[in-house]
């Protein structure tokens, strides 16, 4: 996988921080690696949820269909 520079604008003290690291790009680059995977997290969380929700509306849906079996 190639780099690529880039460039943005950071705050003083978010610049001051990486200034004193001896590998800022990794810092970044973990920092950016967290980001997503937070977001992923999220994600999955959400669509866990809409569809425990579907589940459930389903089961109440076909509770009056089950029928009863007598041992």
């Amino acid at each position: 996988m190639g780099k690529v520079k880039l460039t943005v604008s950071l705050s003083e003290r978010t610049v001051s921080y990486l200034r004193s690291k001896p590998n800022a790009s990794a810092v970044i680059a973990e920092a950016v690696e967290a980001y997503r995977a937070n977001e992923l997290e999220q994600t999955l969380e959400e669509a866990y949820r809409e569809d425990a929700e579907e589940a459930e509306r389903l089961n109440r849906e076909w509770e009056s269909t089950d029928a009863e079996v007598a041992d």
